[in-house]
């Protein structure tokens, strides 16, 4: 799916089935548990055939973590909305906490299942590469605009995983969301000390 520019009809209906199909997916693993939730039952709720389920996605852990096909041009979007003058760590706790609050209810699912299925840890690392990518060739353009060292860009990216890793360990998926995003803010607040004022 061509993910740089507008796109016409049919590409919006496959856009739009591939999005039902992934809410029908976290609506029934949420409801009752990711091993009691079969691929066969997703394709019957979302009213497809299983050979259109697997046009879409090639496993039930996709339909969790994949990304979604227009998700980077949001990032582009945001990112390039930014203040030119704005630190760097101050941009990336702004891109986290517009990130995770369109997942509300996909990260209270990947919170839940963590201890019921812990293997889909590997399934997230697929996630993870195209994220830290972006964010990384945007800092480093962002770094040399601002006049500073592109080279630390992997250390702001490093130190902003840990933070946001540290907000999602310590955050219940019973809790308010807001509490999650409060935790990402404390923890950019604490991580990033003495980086604002360099």
């Amino acid at each position: 799916m061509d993910e740089t520019g507008p796109i016409g009809r049919r590409e919006r209906k496959k856009l739009d089935t591939w999005r039902a199909i992934r809410q029908t997916a976290l609506r029934l693993i949420t409801e009752r548990g990711y091993s009691n939730v079969s691929l066969d039952d997703i394709a019957e709720a979302a009213d497809v055939s299983r050979a259109t389920l697997f046009n879409y996605f090639r496993s039930k852990e996709a339909m969790l973590f994949d990304a979604d096909p227009e998700e980077q041009i949001h990032w582009e979007h945001f990112m390039a909305g930014r203040p030119a003058d704005e630190h760097p760590w101050a941009s990336l706790e702004a891109f986290f906490l517009d990130y995770t609050g369109g997942y509300e209810a996909k990260l209270r699912l990947q919170k839940q299942l963590q201890n019921e299925a812990p293997t889909l840890d590997q399934a997230k690392q697929g996630v993870s590469v195209r994220l830290h990518t972006f964010l990384s060739t945007w800092l480093q353009s962002r770094l040399t605009d601002q006049g500073k060292n592109p080279d630390e860009a992997e250390f702001l990216l490093g130190v902003a995983f840990v933070a946001m890793g540290t907000a999602f360990g310590r955050w219940n998926a019973t809790q308010d969301f807001k509490v999650f995003h409060d935790l990402i803010r404390s923890a950019f607040h604490w991580a990033g000390q003495g980086l604002l004022s360099s």
